[in-house]
């Protein structure tokens, strides 16, 4: 058998340089980042910034002279408020920096083989025998260099992966001290009193009125007006920061929120004459390192309406700040949820609970539903949420037996808002969910463009029953509205136009309005009437019936995708620029 001829040697030097350059580059690379983790590992395990000696030694300071000054109390929130800023960007660099180093080790590896490969060079006959042990300590040379290479990647790979990435939640000490500091700091931070059901309902406290299923407690609203020659028109005013939240109105004060990049606030407006009565700031002073995550542009930072009671509003941005603040403007507490992982910006709205204040903090991982005390910001309890959605809760049922009910990419998922317990869940969505559920005749309604819209009947007495998908409509949904279920007729808002009424015992269409433009903003039930804003700023005001019998189309002169607020005879609406009142006389 003829003996097979072995390939040549080819070298390529250009290769080989190229090669040998980025493998230096990779582990000189490696070595950096590999060194920065090890070194911010051991500083956050040393330093403890969520505990600081300074903010320390100025919290004893104002427990042991409770008169101190307005100015240590800011010092100390806003220190607080920095250093968590801190520890989330540390803990965000530790897990970015172990993923590159192990990228650019493995990169090291790769390009050193390749050049190996691409010099290879014909045997030559060496000039002379090589030193005793010459073979056996090259080999072991090389064994020593990857051992510490990998020794020195691991070591590295450890202390990013086993960092907390979520904040402490602080102990019962700490949080009595901050309820001290609050008090002691001389505004409004006396305990809260919590309102009855009857008050909430006759306020617009939170995302589409009282319990958040879009359906006003007072039956009277405008029917008439016109911007251009102000008729009807109480009062027009400028919105200092533009937002895409909607107006809540507490007594005499109406609230919105805005942001950019520079600032995240909360404007407060007399609800009788429009003046702005404050803006306050929420979140780090400036420099402090906390990113800003990426938003759609027709998200934000502002897209999650406030909800106010009695004499507090919480607000909720896009960057993961949360703020307390008292109705003369001054901020009672601030927390920060952390940067949301949310690849079109975080969107739902928050509603309080008797005294929780009840956070849908849904993202692509680490999601959670929370309940906060508003007088302090303790956590009342933490329930895990495994499906991101856009949407935001409501709150059903009589005083006594509320219930809690959100929406994901799957499920609609009822709670008992007092305790956090999951009561019940129905597979029932898909998609990206943007609409909140509606709830009317004893039912549940949700809806998803590109999925189905199903009433759900509610399960029978605790522990009985199962709930039921009563029916389900496929064809035309909406993708942002939420729809609007009454005791009657469900409602659909498409962004295609469409104006939809469902009959609520069978699902049937009983009539379709179409209109050249989107919606956007969610429809209300106003007594025997139904509001409904197209993105143009055009309101249509139709019979809740079973034959569509328009009232009134009217413009509020700017496009709008905001969802108004109706209390007695006033209609509240903000538009691209402005807030608006509307009032019949």
């Amino acid at each position: 058998m003829p003996r097979q001829t072995p390939p040549p040697f080819k070298q390529n030097e250009i290769i080989v340089r190229a090669f040998s350059a980025l493998a230096a580059v990779a582990g000189l690379l490696c070595f950096i980042l590999c060194g920065m983790l090890l070194l911010n590992y051991l500083q956050v395990r040393a330093q403890d910034p969520l505990n600081l000696p300074e903010l320390l030694q100025l919290r004893e300071s104002l427990s042991a002279s409770p008169e101190s000054s307005d100015d240590t109390v800011e010092t100390i929130r806003r220190l607080d408020l920095l250093a968590r800023g801190a520890f989330f960007t540390s803990q965000r660099m530790l897990q970015t920096g172990g993923l590159l180093a192990l990228l650019a080790g493995l990169l090291f590896l790769g390009a050193l083989r390749l050049a190996s490969h691409f010099n290879r060079r014909p045997p030559e006959p060496a000039p002379g025998p090589p030193p005793r042990r010459y073979w056996h300590e090259r080999g072991r040379a090389r064994e020593l260099v990857v051992f510490m290479g990998g020794l020195w990647l691991l070591a590295a790979l450890l202390a990013a992966a086993f960092t907390r990435l979520d904040i402490p939640e602080p102990d019962p000490a700490m949080a009595e001290a901050s309820a001290e500091e609050a008090q002691a700091s001389g505004s409004d931070a006396a305990a809260l009193s919590i309102p009855d059901w009857e008050t909430v309902q006759r306020q617009w406290p939170n995302f589409r009125g009282p319990g958040g299923v879009g359906r006003a407690y007072h039956t009277t609203a405008p029917v008439s007006w016109d911007t251009t020659s102000g008729a009807n028109i109480l009062w027009k005013t400028e919105v200092p920061v533009s937002g895409f939240n909607s107006p809540v109105v507490w007594e005499d004060r109406v609230y919105l929120s805005g942001a950019n990049e520079e600032t995240l606030e909360v404007f407060c407006f007399h609800a009788d004459t429009g003046e702005l009565l404050w803006r306050t700031r929420v979140g780090p002073p400036a420099g402090a390192p906390v990113e800003l995550p990426k938003v759609n542009e027709d998200t934000g930072y502002a897209a999650p309406s406030v909800a106010a009671q009695g004499d507090v509003v919480c607000a909720l941005f896009g960057t993961g700040h949360l703020a307390c603040i008292n109705k003369d403007g001054t901020v009672r507490w601030e927390k920060f949820l952390g940067v949301p992982d949310n690849h079109y910006g975080h969107g739902s709205s928050l509603i309080i609970f008797e005294d929780l204040l009840l956070v849908q903090y849904d993202q692509r991982k680490n999601g959670a539903l929370y309940a906060l005390n508003i007088d302090n910001g303790a956590e009342a309890w933490k329930q895990e949420r495994k499906h991101i959605s856009w949407a935001s809760p409501i709150l059903t049922g009589p005083p006594d037996s509320m219930q809690l009910a959100l929406v994901s990419t799957k499920n609609l998922d009822v709670y008992d808002p007092r305790s956090g317990a999951l009561l019940w869940s129905v597979e029932c969505l898909s998609g990206e969910v943007g609409p909140s559920p509606g709830f009317g005749a004893g039912m549940y309604f949700t809806a998803n463009d590109y999925a189905d819209s199903s009433a759900i009947r509610l399960p029978g007495t605790p522990g009985e029953g199962e709930p039921e998908i009563v029916w389900q409509f496929y064809d035309s949904l909406p993708d942002i509205s939420s729809p609007l279920a009454t005791d009657t007729f469900f409602y659909l808002l498409t962004s295609r136009g469409e104006i939809i009424c469902l009959r609520s015992e069978n699902g049937e269409v009983a009539w379709v309005h179409e209109n050249e433009e989107a919606f956007f903003a969610s429809p209300v039930l106003v007594g025997d009437r139904v509001y409904a804003v197209d993105k143009t700023g055009k309101v249509f005001i139709f019979k809740n019936a079973d034959s569509y019998e328009e009232l009134a189309v009217l413009s509020l002169g700017e496009d709008s995708v905001a969802t108004p607020a109706f209390l007695d005879k006033r209609l509240y609406a903000r538009t691209m620029t402005s807030l608006i009142c509307i009032a019949t006389p």
